[in-house]
């Protein structure tokens, strides 16, 4: 399994705008500048986190990003289903199948295509259990619990409107 990039992107986005001053808008070409991302790149992948009701998107003069939940409510989950797609990563393109019952002359067809199926099967449950173990894992982790050692107090809130001007 790879992650794309946009998954730790977008974590980092979230971060930034739940440590935003006064949860004002931020505006794309600041988020990509302080990524160092193309912002047609980084809108894309913005647009993904609108559509998933994580992040909201204000067209106006003032507008920009800035979050659509509390960071309580958001889990890496999200964010990963956002930018990934919610579908399954495993994925059987049946190439045992292919290779070993055209080899298997000495043995009966239904006796090597048994063998397959159960073996195929194993594997596929060890995957399939690996992956919900690693969605739970994810669906128990939220923003907020990714800021637990940050004291906003203590270290602020951050208008990264100035911060980013240069």
């Amino acid at each position: 399994m790879k992650m794309s990039n946009a998954v730790e992107q977008s974590l980092v986005v979230l971060v930034m705008l739940a440590l935003q001053k006064d949860e004002l808008p931020i505006k794309s070409y600041l988020l990509s500048n302080r990524l160092e991302v193309s912002e047609s790149y980084l809108k894309k992948t913005m647009r993904k986190l609108v559509v998933a009701g994580i992040v909201q998107a204000i067209a106006s003069k003032e507008g920009g990003f800035k979050l659509a939940r509390s960071i309580a409510d958001i889990t890496l989950l999200d964010v990963y289903e956002a930018i990934e797609g919610d579908g399954s990563f495993i994925h059987s393109t049946q190439l045992a199948d292919r290779i070993f019952l055209n080899q298997a002359s000495n043995k009966p067809v239904e006796d090597v295509q048994q063998a397959l199926e159960v073996a195929v099967d194993d594997v596929l449950t060890v995957f399939n259990d690996a992956e919900a173990d690693f969605k739970k894992r994810l669906q128990n982790y939220t923003i907020a619990k990714l800021l637990q050692h940050i004291n906003v107090d203590e270290f602020g809130k951050i208008d990264w409107r100035q911060a980013m001007v240069k």
